[in-house]
């Protein structure tokens, strides 16, 4: 039973109460068990007027503004009832001396009815007026609710466009830095391929050194390495040549394993991401013996090409604090190619260990493509 329904009970006892209390207070004398069961029969009829008017009566009919019908409605409602009513009365109390059905308690029977019609009457317009309310706050707060979606949609829109141009503009102050430092790396190339020159005729192996570092420099300074992607292939041939410069600085007494796997001219790439995990390795890392050397792996193998560089991490961090650096880092290479790639066609994990650290660099070229 719900709420409504108890309240419903605990009024209509109530009533009956005061009703059954004003007769006794009004008509002490004549008050008797008979009067009392009466009294109650009359409630009961009257309750059912009230339940069979704002239920069925109003809700079918006056509801679709079917006013004649209401009205006739309702009056054969109060007709049955009251000939009901006083029926039950005269069989159960025959003797009763204010019990009789002729037309002057028919009309005061029907009368009574009538009073609990027009209370059914305001009890239901009443209810549809609440009703009316509730609809109209639960509409209202579920515009609110609407509204606080489209809020919270549109500030996080805000938030990704933010975010978009946040790394746009640092993007654009990369561009701008790499492009204001080309000045002084074009003096040097141009410099270095005059001391290629000389030192060739003293020493060819300085020579060729010399050419090597020449060539890297020229492809780092060139306008393809400023696009948002360059040649794939030509990344890892610049790798290599940054990896045989490195072994030649030490004599090849550190080791350094690169393989690969795979063909690499039909796709391109973003530039200087590769040599940087590559750098990040050599300036970190302890590979002085063959069995701990730097592994670097690049596959492409059904249209995705993983990068892999693993090394040991180095027990004396100062020893090759000298090894130089491409000033980018890997936090930043992470935004790079969020400029460039979907986040789900590209990966940059790292795995650390207590020993190892390992860069792991994924790209999926099907990906790319849709």
């Amino acid at each position: 039973m719900n709420g409504r329904k108890k309240i419903h009970i605990v009024v209509w006892v109530l009533y009956v109460i005061y009703y059954q209390l004003s007769y006794v207070i009004a008509y002490r004398e004549k008050y008797e068990l008979a009067t009392g069961l009466i009294i109650l029969i009359n409630c009961s009829c009257w309750i059912i007027i009230f339940y069979n008017c704002s239920l069925f009566i109003f809700p079918k009919f006056l509801k679709t503004k079917r006013y004649t019908a209401t009205t006739f409605l309702c009056v054969i409602n109060s007709s049955i009832i009251t000939i009901v009513n006083l029926y039950i009365i005269t069989l159960l109390f025959p003797d009763y001396p204010s019990v009789a059905f002729d037309v002057l308690e028919v009309i005061r029977h029907f009368w009574g009815c009538q009073i609990f019609t027009i209370y059914a009457l305001g009890y239901y317009f009443a209810q549809k007026s609440i009703n009316q309310q509730i609809e109209i706050a639960a509409r209202d707060r579920e515009i609110a609710e609407q509204k606080i979606a489209i809020a919270e949609k549109e500030a996080k829109i805000a938030k990704q466009e933010l975010e978009i141009a946040i790394l746009a503009k640092e993007k654009a102050l990369a561009e701008m830095a790499f492009l204001r430092a080309q000045i002084n790396p074009h003096f040097m190339y141009n410099t270095l391929n005059m001391i290629f020159e000389r030192v060739r005729k003293a020493s060819r192996e300085a020579g060729d050194i010399v050419l090597a570092f020449a060539e890297m420099l020229r492809y780092a300074t060139s306008t393809k390495s400023q696009e948002d992607e360059v040649d794939l292939g030509g990344e890892l041939d610049f790798v290599k040549q940054y990896i045989e410069l490195h072994l030649q600085r030490f004599h090849y007494k550190v080791y350094i394993d690169f393989e690969e796997d795979g063909d690499f001219s039909y796709h391109r790439i973003v530039p200087m991401v590769l040599i940087t995990i590559v750098e990040n390795g050599i300036k970190h890392g302890f590979f002085d013996e063959p069995d701990i050397a730097f592994r670097i792996r690049a596959t492409l193998m059904d249209e995705v090409f993983v990068f892999t560089a693993t090394n040991k991490k180095n027990p004396y961090p100062n020893a090759i604090a000298d090894a130089g650096q491409t000033g980018i880092g890997i936090k930043n290479i992470k935004k790079r190619l969020l400029t460039t790639y979907p986040a789900e066609a590209h990966s940059l994990e790292i795995i650390e260990s207590e020993e190892d650290y390992t860069v792991v660099f994924t790209v999926n070229f099907n990906l790319l493509k849709k």
